[in-house]
């Protein structure tokens, strides 16, 4: 018997398993978690980009191309962390609800 997992659903299906992770008590409380996480990853991008595009305009030294790609890392971190724990409980959320 084959094992469900979110990446071979179809996306209908993902999306109907993620509102209903959502209806749950632990979905609930993720869900801001995730939203929050969402925030901050776009906010750094932002910033990334606002740092280089000043250091650009302004003629800026080194030290504010390094902050802006740390700031950009970082943005991702949080972007792909956050992609990773939420399909990590959809999938254990399957598991349990076969």
């Amino acid at each position: 018997m084959k094992k469900r997992n979110y990446r071979d659903l179809s996306n209908i299906e993902k999306k109907n398993i993620k509102e209903k992770y959502y209806l749950t008590e632990s979905g609930k409380i993720n869900k801001k978690r995730f939203n929050r996480l969402l925030i901050y990853g776009l906010l750094c991008l932002i910033y990334a980009l606002v740092l280089v595009l000043d250091a650009i305009i302004n003629k800026a030294g080194v030290i504010n191309y390094i902050f802006a790609s740390f700031m950009f890392i970082f943005a991702l971190i949080f972007l792909i962390g956050r992609e990773k724990v939420l399909i990590r409980n959809i999938n254990s959320f399957l598991k349990k609800n076969k």
